[in-house]
């Protein structure tokens, strides 16, 4: 597993995830992205179009910086997730909670609407 900032700056935060997010690579990944997400207090994208595998630990990983983001006023959109990764997502219903976007200009255009 692995994550880059894409970007942060005054407005956003952008992430991207590569490879499989389970328990044996939690950990540090949980930490390394609250301290670019949740503690920045900014908006939030995370593109997981390169996350092949999202194990519930991940989803748990997900809906607590959203929820955290979220009582400072801040959102995070999904960017597009791999077909069977965007399944267990909608599933588990994360989309009513974190838009799910399929085009950077569009999860742009949501959190703008959000502002």
């Amino acid at each position: 597993m692995d994550m880059t900032v894409i970007n942060a700056d005054d407005e956003l935060t952008h992430v991207k995830l590569r490879g499989r997010v389970d328990l044996d690579t939690i950990g540090d990944l949980d930490r390394e992205f609250t301290r670019h997400t949740v503690t920045r207090r900014k908006d939030v994208i995370v593109d997981l179009s390169d996350v092949d595998y999202l194990a519930s630990i991940g989803l748990r990983m997900l809906i607590t910086a959203a929820k955290a983001l979220n009582k400072f006023g801040a959102r995070m959109v999904l960017l597009n997730p791999h077909p069977d990764v965007e399944d267990v997502l909608r599933t588990a219903g994360f989309d009513k909670v974190m838009p799910i976007e399929h085009d950077l200009e569009s999860a742009r255009e949501v959190l703008k609407a959000t502002a």
